[in-house]
């Protein structure tokens, strides 16, 4: 069992590689960002930058039929994608922290270690959530970073509750965040929504509130929820912010991430933390509680390519949309 004072003496560790693989994989079943988007190659811990295209593998043929090939023009194998060619990844700190009361060390059938690393996932995948969904509306991004999804759409790729209609109109009818995606030549293949979208899901009927549910196949069974087809997660980790969004849907695969291999974390009992407003949440002397605060570094891009087919209707592709209250 982790005690108090094993704690405190840890100081300021490296994660063991089997520690690192844990947290990453239960953040990214609790982040939305890192569950639909698409993950590349770890970063090595001398790495602050990364280009794209020398991460994403691209098949070609060599040489074209019936053409005699002269090397080595002919014969050099192509490794980049166009709207990915001038794509850099920067890595980011971020930091997640979880507090304990110090009197829980006290207790010897308690597994101190073992509940920080279950919370940790949770205060990594909300952080990341945040930065990436909101960018600049969110706190503590990194300077390197895009400026995030919601931050860097388009306002027509925005639509509000009610502007076409009703929700099903609002989101699959012509001009509705579908369409938005579909206008720049993207498929929609995931969607993150608020929890409170679900009941107006469920209250959607074919007949002005009398006939069948549109979404719900069976009252009895658990809901399935998708739209279209297109399946639909519903973070529960803080990070979605249903004030600004009730859905962010478009073609996650044009979302790709990488992690940095080295991940610390640090012990405190005195100090404060504060809010993004600079209001103090918890003072750690006068409360007796310890901090542990997990450093890691991530990078994330997303590229605003030509079209893959059409015309956009603002002059710029962009693979996101967005339903707003």
């Amino acid at each position: 069992m982790a005690t108090y004072d094993s704690l405190i003496s840890t100081g300021n560790v490296v994660l063991h590689p089997e520690y690192l693989a844990e947290i990453f994989s239960s953040a990214a079943e609790q982040s939305v960002v890192l569950r639909l988007g698409r993950q590349l190659r770890n970063m090595t811990t001398r790495e602050l930058k990364m280009k794209v295209s020398t991460a994403l593998p691209e098949v070609y043929f060599v040489g074209e039929k019936g053409k005699t090939q002269t090397f080595p023009a002919d014969a050099l194998k192509q490794t980049t994608k166009s709207e990915w060619e001038d794509v850099t990844m920067y890595a980011g700190e971020l930091a997640a922290i979880v507090v304990i009361p110090n009197n829980v060390f006290n207790d010897a059938d308690f597994d101190v270690w073992g509940e920080v690393r279950k919370q940790i996932p949770t205060a990594i995948a909300k952080k990341v959530d945040e930065a990436v969904l909101y960018g600049t509306h969110a706190v503590d991004v990194p300077d390197d970073w895009s400026d995030g999804i919601l931050t860097s759409m388009p306002a027509e790729n925005t639509i509000a509750v009610g502007e076409l209609g009703d929700i099903y109109d609002d989101v699959l009818g012509d001009g509705g965040v579908f369409a938005q995606v579909e206008y720049d030549g993207y498929d929609v293949t995931g969607i993150a929504a608020a929890t409170s979208l679900k009941s107006k899901l469920r209250g959607l009927r074919a007949d002005s509130g009398a006939g069948m549910p549109i979404f719900m196949q069976s009252m009895q069974a658990a809901g399935d929820y998708t739209l279209d087809g297109v399946p639909m997660v519903f973070p529960k980790n803080g990070g979605f912010d249903a004030s600004q969004t009730l859905m962010i849907a478009g073609d996650w695969d044009k979302l790709v991430y990488s992690i940095r291999q080295d991940v610390t974390f640090d012990v405190f009992t005195t100090g404060v933390i504060q809010d993004g407003n600079g209001a103090i949440q918890h003072n750690l002397m006068q409360e007796d509680l310890t901090a542990v605060r997990v450093t890691f570094r991530m990078a994330w891009a997303l590229p605003q390519p030509a079209m893959a087919s059409g015309v956009a209707i603002s002059g710029v592709a962009y693979p996101f949309a967005a339903y707003i209250p």
